[in-house]
């Protein structure tokens, strides 16, 4: 959604303008920035398996720090494939990580219905779903950005949601309030459940489309294995 915007291009520029001469001036290079990410996001992991708010707040620091290292790269003329592909993968174990501590915290106040642990895959699938679906298009030399939960938005919900989780619970232990504690977190997972597979749903009718209007080429592979 944010993708391609006005606003992602400001907070690129902001990020051009500010942070990433730091970076220079520290001799960092993206690869390290980012294995620092994922580092980050271990330790957000952590941060919601013991106390959701900074595990909210490591969250949002995670995501900053995930598009530093491609601006650092094309700032200093260092954009590699290789690199591309290490961002990646380390993203998908960052958003894992984030996810088991989640799943951690529930477990550990006792809520360890099935419900939560599907949710839970459900975001992990979703998450995957989005991701493949955009990589398989570019593969095919089609676009897709398309959709409501990239990896931006969905780094910004959770952070959100556990930075505010626990002044909803405060709001739970209140006389005659109907909320039940961890509600506000349990929403937003379910939001992520839902909106990440709808997403992935979208770019594959959207780059699906575009593939029909094509005329007629070479075989592709099949993309097996």
């Amino acid at each position: 959604m944010l993708k391609g915007t006005y606003i992602e291009k400001q907070y690129y520029k902001v990020l051009q303008t500010y942070l990433v001469p730091v970076l220079v001036r520290l001799k960092l290079r993206p690869n390290h920035v980012s294995i620092l990410g994922l580092g980050i996001s271990a330790a957000a992991g952590l941060g919601f398996l013991f106390q959701p708010f900074w595990g909210g707040v490591l969250t949002l620091l995670a995501g900053l720090v995930d598009t530093l290292d491609g601006s650092l790269a094309r700032s200093t003329g260092q954009a590699r494939n290789s690199g591309a592909f290490l961002d990646s993968v380390l993203d998908r174990y960052s958003e894992f990580l984030i996810y088991l501590g989640i799943w951690g915290y529930f477990y550990r106040k006792g809520a360890s219905e099935p419900a939560l642990s599907l949710i839970i895959l459900c975001i992990l699938f979703g998450s995957l779903m989005v991701s493949y679906t955009r990589a398989r298009a570019e593969g095919l030399g089609q676009k897709c950005l398309v959709g409501f939960l990239q990896r931006g938005e969905r780094v910004i919900l959770l952070g959100l949601g556990g930075i505010a989780n626990p002044a909803f619970n405060k709001l739970s232990r209140l006389p005659l309030s109907a909320s039940a504690e961890d509600a506000f977190l349990t929403v937003i997972l379910f939001i992520l459940a839902v909106g990440t597979n709808l997403t992935a749903l979208w770019r594959f009718q959207h780059v699906l489309k575009n593939l029909h209007h094509e005329s007629p080429s070479e075989p592709v592979p099949d993309g097996k294995g």
